[in-house]
């Protein structure tokens, strides 16, 4: 089984095993579930680390910047605000390594914190489903 699932009460994240660019993850979860994991408070935070916290495994979530916005973030999931308050930054990201703005994906990292990287990067990723 390459998919572990935990009920939440408002969406349902699911910790794909496959290794996709952040837009192919897009794609997967999007024809799949709802949308790569998007994050609206620190309970739905909480759920996210708590389903990726057995894999120890990089994992692409859905939240981006565009690269005409200089560090305006936004989730995949059109619709959802992103609220700078509700975040869970690795200490000194978002950063950009000096890369002319071409490390836009964030993705989980190792201790489940948020880290930016190049969207052609190959990771697992976090799709979820909205419960309505």
């Amino acid at each position: 089984v390459d998919e572990n699932v935990i009920p939440t009460c408002l969406m349902t994240f699911h910790y794909i095993n496959q290794n996709k660019t952040w837009t192919e993850a897009q794609q997967y979860c999007r024809e799949k579930h709802t949308d790569l994991a998007t994050v609206t408070n620190m309970k739905d935070m909480k759920r996210l680390i708590n389903i990726s916290a057995g894999y120890q495994r990089e994992a692409w979530i859905g939240l981006i910047s565009k690269a005409e916005f200089t560090r305006t973030w936004f989730w995949s999931l059109s619709g959802v605000e992103f609220n700078e308050s509700e975040t869970n930054w690795n200490p000194g990201e978002p950063h950009d390594r000096g890369n002319q703005g071409s490390e836009n994906c964030v993705f989980l990292n190792h201790v489940l914190k948020w880290e930016v990287t190049g969207c052609g990067a190959i990771k697992y990723f976090v799709c979820f489903n909205r419960e309505y």
